[in-house]
């Protein structure tokens, strides 16, 4: 496999996992304020999926080869 093919795979993998850790956290809150719940530590528990998912999304572009060296 050539190595730009193998470094355009990776970037859509890597793209992929951004768009999902960014839309899940979003998605949940969307489905609570659409049934109503307010629950303040709830809430703050999907705020805090976000930075979660942010070390997740670094954690794997780190270790499947995605720095441009």
């Amino acid at each position: 496999m050539k190595i730009k093919e193998t470094q355009a795979r990776s970037r859509t993998k890597q793209t992929l996992i951004m768009i999902l850790c960014c839309l899940i956290p979003l998605a949940i809150l969307g489905i609570l304020w659409a049934i109503g719940v307010s629950g303040s530590y709830l809430i703050l528990g999907v705020l805090l999926l976000c930075p979660l998912l942010h070390i997740v999304m670094i954690r794997d572009m780190h270790k499947g080869g995605g720095h441009d060296r």
